[in-house]
């Protein structure tokens, strides 16, 4: 590691561990700035805090150690947060006779407080978010320090540094004190994104009666969870969504394939135009290259380019940074438990999840996630309970705002069938088991092409075999 590296890493150090506040300059061997401070206002704060206990805790809530720089101050505001949450008095007379502060300093706080009027009730709100903007000013400037040290590295891992600069841009905006609350401003900002639209991009199967059982389709920023079983055409239904997206909204789609080999996706999607199975389709390859070429260029035209796939392994990061270079308007993300990096299935979950609450609110994507059914929620099934539990924890069904869980139902052959050595064909079950709108808890048996791994489009309602019952009766 270079020397310049070092200096930088000791300097992160020290913000690290809370002593940032004791240098005022950030240093490397060709780069020297000043950290903005506001000196003023800290102490304006600390004032305001001595002269009420009820302040005290309002503003021991609001701000952070962190949020002073000078290194006095950053002290006693951390010393006033720890008394006040032991309970112990933060009187004058109780910190000078106790040596937390002494009489001159107390004195010189308490008359900047009163001169800069932040002695009335709730008046040292903007002083606090003063400190808060320096603050972030000076975590944007350390950023900034970092990513460039990063950045010029030549074996720079730039999808971790372009993570690493959005990451800190979000923690940035978390900082913000003076957080949007006026419904009319909230929907100032959801008029302009729907303005945005071309239309209205709602992602839809293509099955017009799961369409409707979940409120119509989904929109941008919104989340569909497909769960399922091996075996359970999870696969083929996301496919389903991400060709009728191509078709109605026109928007660019993003496969990610991090459990098949991507090959196998970009075949599959060859079928239904084949109108054949994948097997018969790989050998059309070597037996009848014309035709294969005349499905392929089929394909292509349709998609017209719009459509992406990439292998796995990845990592969040990797994922982020294709989302940011392509600019989908849906992402199939086949399957989450499958992303890179993490040592069992709950951990991966919990921090795909995380990733997709942010990327939420930074990307206006629809977000179509496969996942895994857990051994628990097989079993369950298999007892008529469909709960719409993913392998690794019910993350994900808190997420997401729809929910599709996917269930093969082996049918019993007839007395013709068993004659003539015939298995039927398993029915599709696909129960709706979130949705805000529309039929929750509906489940649908969809019409599928077997060969082709494909839907046809068509579906009937059906109930469980089994009634629940009721939990409660009335008196």
């Amino acid at each position: 590691m270079s020397e310049r590296s070092d200096e930088i890493e000791a300097l992160e150090a020290l913000a690290e561990a809370d002593q940032f506040a004791e240098d005022r300059t950030m240093v490397s061997r060709d780069w020297t700035l000043e950290l903005p401070s506001a000196p003023d206002e800290e102490r304006a704060v600390l004032g305001a805090m001595l002269l009420s206990d009820t302040e005290a805790a309002q503003i021991a809530a609001a701000l952070e150690p962190k949020d002073f720089f000078d290194g006095q101050h950053f002290a006693l505001f951390r010393t006033l947060c720890e008394r006040l949450k032991d309970g112990r008095p933060i009187d004058g007379v109780s910190l000078t006779t106790q040596g937390v502060i002494d009489q001159n300093t107390f004195a010189g706080l308490v008359d900047k407080a009163v001169e800069a009027g932040a002695t009335v009730s709730g008046a040292w709100g903007p002083h606090a978010q003063a400190l808060r903007q320096v603050r972030t000013r000076r975590g944007l400037i350390w950023t900034a320090r970092r990513l460039i040290d990063q950045a010029s590295r030549p074996d720079c891992d730039v999808p971790a540094t372009l993570a690493d600069a959005q990451n800190a841009l979000s923690a940035a905006q978390r900082l913000n004190l003076s957080a949007q609350t006026s419904p009319e401003a909230l929907l100032d900002g959801f008029e302009q994104t729907v303005r945005g639209w071309s239309g209205l991009p709602l992602a839809k199967s293509g099955i017009g009666c799961l369409d409707t059982a979940i409120g119509g389709g989904v929109l941008p920023k919104e989340i569909l969870a497909i769960i399922g079983g091996e075996g359970s055409m999870k696969t083929s239904l996301a496919l389903r969504f991400g060709e009728e997206y191509l078709k109605s909204v026109g928007k660019p789609v993003l496969y990610l394939s991090l459990d098949m080999p991507p090959e196998q996706i970009a075949l599959r999607r060859l079928l239904p135009l084949a109108e054949t199975g994948e097997k018969s389709l790989t050998a059309a390859i070597q037996d009848h290259p014309e035709a294969f070429a005349q499905v392929r260029a089929r394909r292509a035209e349709l998609d017209a380019g719009r459509f992406h796939i990439i292998g796995g392994p990845m990592r969040l990061a990797d994922i982020e940074s294709l989302v940011s270079r392509l600019s989908p308007g849906m992402v199939i993300w086949d399957y989450l438990t499958a992303t890179a990096g993490y040592k069992s299935e709950m951990d991966a979950q919990r921090a795909c999840v995380e990733a997709l609450r942010a990327w939420q609110k930074r990307y206006s994507v629809t977000w179509v996630v496969l996942s895994q059914m857990s051994e628990i929620a097989k079993a369950g099934q298999r007892q008529g309970d469909f709960a719409g539990r993913a392998s690794g924890g019910n993350n994900l069904a808190r997420v997401a705002h729809y929910s599709l869980e996917l269930f093969r139902d082996e049918a019993e052959p007839d007395k013709y069938q068993m004659q003539m050595n015939i298995t039927p064909k398993p029915r599709l079950i696909c129960t709706v088991s979130k949705c805000r709108q529309g039929i929750p808890g509906s489940s649908w048996d969809l019409d599928y092409d077997g060969p082709t791994m494909s839907f046809t489009g068509a579906a009937e309602r059906v109930r469980r075999e089994k009634k629940r019952k009721a939990m409660f009766t009335r008196e």
